[in-house]
Protein backbone atom coordinates (compact mmCIF):
# COMPACT_ATOMS: atom_id res chain seq x y z
CA UNK A 1 0.00 0.00 0.00
CA UNK A 2 3.10 2.42 0.64
CA UNK A 3 4.47 2.29 -2.64
CA UNK A 4 0.89 2.40 -4.03
CA UNK A 5 0.57 5.62 -1.65
CA UNK A 6 3.77 7.45 -3.29
CA UNK A 7 3.00 6.66 -6.60
CA UNK A 8 -0.43 8.56 -5.92
CA UNK A 9 1.54 11.36 -4.50
CA UNK A 10 3.68 11.76 -7.11
CA UNK A 11 1.63 11.92 -10.04
CA UNK A 12 -0.38 14.73 -7.45
CA UNK A 13 2.23 16.51 -7.48
CA UNK A 14 2.72 16.46 -11.25
CA UNK A 15 -0.70 17.93 -11.31
CA UNK A 16 -0.39 20.14 -8.86
CA UNK A 17 3.42 21.47 -10.29
CA UNK A 18 1.05 22.06 -13.80
CA UNK A 19 -2.08 23.56 -12.14
CA UNK A 20 0.25 26.34 -10.30
CA UNK A 21 2.20 27.45 -13.60
CA UNK A 22 -1.42 28.11 -15.25
CA UNK A 23 -3.04 29.71 -12.57
CA UNK A 24 -0.40 31.83 -12.08
CA UNK A 25 -0.62 33.31 -15.71
CA UNK A 26 -4.43 33.92 -15.56
CA UNK A 27 -3.85 35.27 -11.92
CA UNK A 28 -1.52 37.91 -13.41
CA UNK A 29 -3.26 38.42 -16.87
CA UNK A 30 -6.52 39.14 -14.86
CA UNK A 31 -5.40 41.09 -12.17
CA UNK A 32 -6.32 44.76 -11.15
CA UNK A 33 -4.22 47.55 -10.64
CA UNK A 34 -2.51 48.27 -7.46
CA UNK A 35 -4.50 50.99 -6.51
CA UNK A 36 -7.67 49.46 -7.26
CA UNK A 37 -10.18 49.42 -4.66
CA UNK A 38 -12.11 46.53 -2.93
CA UNK A 39 -14.87 46.23 -5.35
CA UNK A 40 -12.85 46.00 -8.22
CA UNK A 41 -10.04 43.42 -6.66
CA UNK A 42 -13.25 41.81 -5.96
CA UNK A 43 -14.66 41.49 -9.31
CA UNK A 44 -11.49 40.42 -10.76
CA UNK A 45 -11.53 37.61 -8.57
CA UNK A 46 -14.70 36.70 -10.10
CA UNK A 47 -13.72 37.22 -13.31
CA UNK A 48 -11.13 34.33 -12.61
CA UNK A 49 -14.26 31.76 -11.99
CA UNK A 50 -14.87 32.77 -15.96
CA UNK A 51 -11.64 32.10 -17.11
CA UNK A 52 -10.79 28.96 -19.08
CA UNK A 53 -7.10 28.77 -18.06
CA UNK A 54 -8.10 29.41 -14.65
CA UNK A 55 -10.47 26.50 -14.70
CA UNK A 56 -8.23 24.07 -16.41
CA UNK A 57 -5.58 24.91 -13.48
CA UNK A 58 -8.40 24.27 -10.70
CA UNK A 59 -9.26 21.19 -12.58
CA UNK A 60 -5.66 19.86 -12.57
CA UNK A 61 -5.02 21.09 -8.70
CA UNK A 62 -8.70 19.31 -7.47
CA UNK A 63 -7.33 16.04 -9.65
CA UNK A 64 -3.85 16.00 -7.87
CA UNK A 65 -5.68 17.16 -4.50
CA UNK A 66 -7.73 14.24 -5.04
CA UNK A 67 -4.84 11.87 -5.23
CA UNK A 68 -2.97 13.00 -2.22
CA UNK A 69 -6.39 12.43 -0.27
CA UNK A 70 -5.99 8.92 -1.46
CA UNK A 71 -2.00 8.39 -0.72
CA UNK A 72 -3.07 10.07 2.92
CA UNK A 73 -6.12 7.54 3.72
CA UNK A 74 -3.14 4.54 2.66
CA UNK A 75 -0.18 5.67 4.33
CA UNK A 76 1.29 7.86 7.21
CA UNK A 77 1.69 11.33 6.57
CA UNK A 78 5.56 10.97 6.89
CA UNK A 79 5.46 8.94 3.82
CA UNK A 80 3.23 10.53 1.51
CA UNK A 81 3.59 14.58 2.16
CA UNK A 82 7.25 15.27 1.67
CA UNK A 83 6.58 13.52 -2.30
CA UNK A 84 4.89 16.79 -3.14
CA UNK A 85 8.43 18.30 -3.83
CA UNK A 86 8.17 16.70 -7.06
CA UNK A 87 5.82 19.58 -8.08
CA UNK A 88 8.80 22.12 -7.75
CA UNK A 89 10.95 20.90 -10.96
CA UNK A 90 7.08 20.46 -12.61
CA UNK A 91 6.44 23.67 -11.91
CA UNK A 92 9.97 25.11 -13.44
CA UNK A 93 10.08 22.92 -16.92
CA UNK A 94 6.13 24.08 -17.43
CA UNK A 95 7.19 27.55 -16.59
CA UNK A 96 10.52 27.98 -18.59
CA UNK A 97 8.19 26.21 -21.45
CA UNK A 98 5.35 28.10 -21.65
CA UNK A 99 7.77 31.23 -21.94
CA UNK A 100 9.81 29.55 -24.35
CA UNK A 101 13.05 29.57 -22.39
CA UNK A 102 15.24 27.26 -20.77
CA UNK A 103 15.80 27.25 -17.10
CA UNK A 104 18.49 29.37 -16.13
CA UNK A 105 21.36 28.00 -13.77
CA UNK A 106 20.37 29.97 -11.20
CA UNK A 107 16.63 28.20 -11.49
CA UNK A 108 18.28 24.69 -12.11
CA UNK A 109 20.70 25.10 -9.24
CA UNK A 110 17.83 26.66 -6.82
CA UNK A 111 15.67 23.44 -8.21
CA UNK A 112 18.55 21.34 -6.99
CA UNK A 113 19.13 22.51 -3.56
CA UNK A 114 15.19 22.90 -3.23
CA UNK A 115 14.59 19.38 -4.49
CA UNK A 116 17.49 17.96 -2.10
CA UNK A 117 17.12 19.83 0.68
CA UNK A 118 13.47 18.70 0.72
CA UNK A 119 14.63 14.79 0.05
CA UNK A 120 16.86 14.95 2.71
CA UNK A 121 14.63 16.23 4.91
CA UNK A 122 11.90 13.57 4.37
CA UNK A 123 14.68 11.00 5.22
CA UNK A 124 15.31 12.74 7.94
CA UNK A 125 11.91 12.47 9.67
CA UNK A 126 10.54 9.45 7.47
CA UNK A 127 11.81 6.58 10.21
CA UNK A 128 9.80 3.36 10.88
CA UNK A 129 6.98 3.66 12.51
CA UNK A 130 6.95 2.85 15.94
CA UNK A 131 3.24 2.46 16.73
CA UNK A 132 -0.08 3.19 14.20
CA UNK A 133 -1.44 6.74 14.20
CA UNK A 134 -4.23 7.34 16.99
CA UNK A 135 -6.37 9.50 17.13
CA UNK A 136 -6.20 12.69 19.51
CA UNK A 137 -8.97 14.31 21.97
CA UNK A 138 -11.25 17.14 20.42
CA UNK A 139 -9.83 19.44 22.26
CA UNK A 140 -6.13 19.06 21.79
CA UNK A 141 -6.93 18.66 17.96
CA UNK A 142 -8.77 22.14 18.22
CA UNK A 143 -5.63 23.54 19.75
CA UNK A 144 -3.74 22.38 17.16
CA UNK A 145 -6.16 23.75 14.83
CA UNK A 146 -6.54 26.98 16.70
CA UNK A 147 -2.84 27.55 16.66
CA UNK A 148 -2.01 27.03 13.15
CA UNK A 149 -5.23 29.55 11.73
CA UNK A 150 -3.51 31.96 14.75
CA UNK A 151 0.20 31.64 13.11
CA UNK A 152 -0.82 32.30 9.45
CA UNK A 153 -2.73 35.21 10.27
CA UNK A 154 -0.10 36.79 12.09
CA UNK A 155 2.53 35.98 9.41
CA UNK A 156 -0.45 37.64 6.80
CA UNK A 157 -0.29 40.38 8.32
CA UNK A 158 3.16 41.40 9.83
CA UNK A 159 5.39 40.03 6.56
CA UNK A 160 2.36 40.22 4.24
CA UNK A 161 1.29 43.91 4.45
CA UNK A 162 0.91 46.48 1.43
CA UNK A 163 4.32 48.37 1.13
CA UNK A 164 6.36 45.39 2.08
CA UNK A 165 9.01 43.91 -0.96
CA UNK A 166 6.86 41.87 -3.53
CA UNK A 167 9.04 38.70 -3.02
CA UNK A 168 8.36 38.94 0.94
CA UNK A 169 4.53 39.15 0.39
CA UNK A 170 4.70 36.83 -2.32
CA UNK A 171 6.59 33.97 0.23
CA UNK A 172 4.47 35.08 3.42
CA UNK A 173 1.28 34.13 1.47
CA UNK A 174 2.95 30.93 0.00
CA UNK A 175 3.99 30.36 3.21
CA UNK A 176 0.41 30.74 4.86
CA UNK A 177 -1.14 28.78 2.48
CA UNK A 178 1.60 25.68 2.83
CA UNK A 179 1.05 25.78 6.75
CA UNK A 180 -2.94 25.34 6.25
CA UNK A 181 -2.95 22.68 3.63
CA UNK A 182 -0.43 20.74 6.02
CA UNK A 183 -3.51 21.29 8.15
CA UNK A 184 -5.54 20.45 5.77
CA UNK A 185 -3.59 16.95 5.39
CA UNK A 186 -3.51 16.32 9.15
CA UNK A 187 -7.01 16.67 9.26
CA UNK A 188 -8.22 14.51 6.02
CA UNK A 189 -5.47 11.62 7.75
CA UNK A 190 -7.55 12.09 11.36
CA UNK A 191 -10.68 11.87 9.54
CA UNK A 192 -9.21 8.71 7.44
CA UNK A 193 -8.77 7.03 10.80
CA UNK A 194 -12.16 7.80 12.10
CA UNK A 195 -13.50 5.97 9.31
CA UNK A 196 -11.04 3.32 9.75
CA UNK A 197 -11.62 3.35 13.68
CA UNK A 198 -13.07 -0.40 14.95
CA UNK A 199 -14.70 1.54 17.87
CA UNK A 200 -17.07 4.59 18.22
CA UNK A 201 -15.51 7.84 17.58
CA UNK A 202 -16.33 11.15 19.75
CA UNK A 203 -18.54 13.23 17.59
CA UNK A 204 -16.75 16.31 19.01
CA UNK A 205 -13.96 15.21 17.49
CA UNK A 206 -15.28 14.93 13.80
CA UNK A 207 -16.79 18.01 13.86
CA UNK A 208 -13.38 19.76 14.95
CA UNK A 209 -11.83 18.04 11.99
CA UNK A 210 -14.85 18.75 9.38
CA UNK A 211 -14.92 22.92 10.79
CA UNK A 212 -11.12 23.19 10.36
CA UNK A 213 -11.29 21.54 7.09
CA UNK A 214 -13.96 24.36 6.22
CA UNK A 215 -11.51 26.78 7.22
CA UNK A 216 -8.52 25.93 6.53
CA UNK A 217 -8.92 24.53 2.87
CA UNK A 218 -10.53 27.84 1.09
CA UNK A 219 -8.05 30.06 3.50
CA UNK A 220 -5.50 27.91 1.79
CA UNK A 221 -6.54 28.54 -1.37
CA UNK A 222 -7.01 32.34 -1.43
CA UNK A 223 -2.89 32.54 0.41
CA UNK A 224 -1.99 30.87 -2.74
CA UNK A 225 -3.86 32.36 -5.01
CA UNK A 226 -2.88 36.10 -3.69
CA UNK A 227 0.83 34.81 -4.17
CA UNK A 228 0.63 34.69 -7.59
CA UNK A 229 0.12 38.24 -8.13
CA UNK A 230 3.61 38.83 -6.05
CA UNK A 231 5.92 36.21 -7.81
CA UNK A 232 6.92 33.18 -9.62
CA UNK A 233 4.82 30.04 -9.51
CA UNK A 234 8.26 28.18 -8.62
CA UNK A 235 8.52 30.18 -5.65
CA UNK A 236 5.29 29.54 -4.50
CA UNK A 237 5.56 26.10 -5.30
CA UNK A 238 8.63 25.80 -3.15
CA UNK A 239 7.43 27.26 -0.32
CA UNK A 240 4.57 25.17 -0.46
CA UNK A 241 6.75 21.81 -0.53
CA UNK A 242 9.11 23.10 2.08
CA UNK A 243 6.23 24.19 4.48
CA UNK A 244 3.52 22.50 3.79
CA UNK A 245 5.13 19.05 4.72
CA UNK A 246 6.97 19.94 7.59
CA UNK A 247 3.86 20.99 9.17
CA UNK A 248 1.77 18.35 8.09
CA UNK A 249 4.69 16.04 9.45
CA UNK A 250 4.77 17.48 12.70
CA UNK A 251 1.32 17.54 13.54
CA UNK A 252 0.78 14.56 12.14
CA UNK A 253 3.22 13.02 14.75
CA UNK A 254 2.73 15.14 18.15
CA UNK A 255 -1.14 15.02 16.97
CA UNK A 256 -2.21 11.48 15.61
CA UNK A 257 1.18 9.87 16.79
CA UNK A 258 1.74 9.06 13.05
CA UNK A 259 5.16 7.65 12.90
CA UNK A 260 8.45 7.63 15.45
CA UNK A 261 8.74 10.54 17.93
CA UNK A 262 10.68 13.43 16.80
CA UNK A 263 13.71 13.69 19.18
CA UNK A 264 16.14 16.59 19.32
CA UNK A 265 18.83 15.64 16.94
CA UNK A 266 16.00 14.64 14.31
CA UNK A 267 14.69 18.56 15.04
CA UNK A 268 17.62 19.76 14.09
CA UNK A 269 18.43 17.91 11.30
CA UNK A 270 15.58 19.00 9.98
CA UNK A 271 16.32 22.14 10.32
CA UNK A 272 19.60 22.01 8.55
CA UNK A 273 17.65 20.39 5.52
CA UNK A 274 14.84 23.31 5.65
CA UNK A 275 17.88 25.75 5.48
CA UNK A 276 19.07 24.28 2.49
CA UNK A 277 15.36 23.89 0.91
CA UNK A 278 15.47 27.70 1.65
CA UNK A 279 18.47 28.97 -0.27
CA UNK A 280 16.43 27.16 -2.93
CA UNK A 281 13.58 29.11 -3.01
CA UNK A 282 15.74 32.48 -3.07
CA UNK A 283 17.56 31.29 -6.23
CA UNK A 284 14.32 30.71 -7.95
CA UNK A 285 13.41 33.89 -6.88
CA UNK A 286 16.72 35.82 -8.31
CA UNK A 287 16.70 33.47 -11.43
CA UNK A 288 13.29 34.41 -12.26
CA UNK A 289 12.73 36.34 -15.50
CA UNK A 290 9.11 38.65 -15.42
CA UNK A 291 6.97 37.45 -17.50
CA UNK A 292 6.23 39.53 -20.95
CA UNK A 293 4.00 42.58 -19.71
CA UNK A 294 3.44 41.37 -15.82
CA UNK A 295 3.67 43.99 -13.65
CA UNK A 296 5.74 43.53 -10.29
CA UNK A 297 3.40 44.75 -7.16
CA UNK A 298 4.49 46.48 -4.55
Amino acid sequence: MNVLAVGLAALGALFFGLASVRQHRAVQAGAPNTRAGVGERLAAGLRLLRQPAWLLGAGQAGLGGGLHVVALALAPITLVQPVGVLAVPVTVVASALARRRRPSRAQGLGTLLSVAGVAALTVVLLLPASRPATLPAWGTLAAGVAAVLAAGTAVALLLGRPGAPALLRCASRAVVAAALFGLVSVLVRTLGQVVRSPVATDPALVATAVVGLALALPLGVWAMQSAYLFGAPQVVICCLTLVDPLTAVVGGRYLLQDGSAIGGPVLAAAVGCALVAAAGVVLLARGYPAEPGATVRR
